[in-house]
């Protein structure tokens, strides 16, 4: 559930009269089709290989916000180039991290990380500027 539009079949067959709004109330952790990972795994890609594009990348986690049709397609409607709101659910790793890493991994846990890392290999500049 992530809008107050999300629930309103549920309201109306309460004999509720709700206004129609898509004001964000919050975020349910969700676990995507396997199916559909290559893909949305093939849209961050791209957003990534495009940021160096347009002004030399986009650095640290990000976000892109979708939709999902009937059809299985993904329309990706925003891009936040920042922790957002979902990612703070996970606070001991996504379902995909545990996989990834081999232990919970939570978005500031990678980061910090990855950080270490760059410094071990005096790789700090390209990350941090």
């Amino acid at each position: 559930v992530e809008s107050s539009a999300d629930e309103i079949a549920r309201a109306v067959s309460a004999g509720m009269h709700p206004k129609m709004a898509f004001t964000v109330i919050g975020n349910e952790p969700m676990v995507l089709r396997e199916s559909l990972l290559y893909e949305y795994m093939e849209i961050g890609k791209r957003i990534s290989d495009v940021s160096f594009d347009l002004f030399g990348g986009m650095f640290g986690p990000f976000c892109i916000e979708t939709i999902i049709s009937e059809d299985l397609e993904i329309h990706a409607f925003e891009v936040s180039a920042r922790i957002v709101a979902g990612t703070n659910i996970y606070t001991e790793g996504s379902p995909y991290s545990t996989f990834y890493y081999n232990e919970p991994m939570s978005t500031g846990k990678r980061i910090m990380r990855e950080l270490k890392t760059a410094s071990k290999l005096k790789r700090l500049k390209e990350v941090i500027y």
